[in-house]
């Protein structure tokens, strides 16, 4: 694990403490958790704006594309992909085959 120093704004350090006290646990514990569900959520974000591919979003996380696909829906994100997507798909593949 990399060792990391920056200045923290009093906002984010009273969530630092928050956290810690609800969950009784260390502030650098409650740092990272913070920190990881903070990226947990820009992945998120990016996934669904159809920037990143499920695959990508899984390495980035760290994560099994199951446990990838579990955390986007815990979160509210059924997928990226459109109908008309899985159709041009489907006739870019019949037309192939033809």
């Amino acid at each position: 694990m990399k060792v990391k120093s920056m200045r923290i704004p009093k906002d984010i350090d009273k969530a630092i403490v928050y956290v810690s006290r609800a969950e009784k646990i260390e502030n650098t514990h409650s740092l990272r958790k913070l920190a990881r569900m903070g990226f947990e959520s820009y992945v998120t974000r990016e996934y669904k704006a159809g920037k990143i591919m499920l695959r990508e979003a899984s390495d980035l996380l760290n994560l099994t594309l199951s446990e990838t696909i579990d955390l986007l829906s815990d979160m509210g994100v059924k997928g990226n992909i459109h109908a008309e997507d899985v159709m041009r798909s489907l006739e870019s593949l019949t037309q192939t085959n033809s």
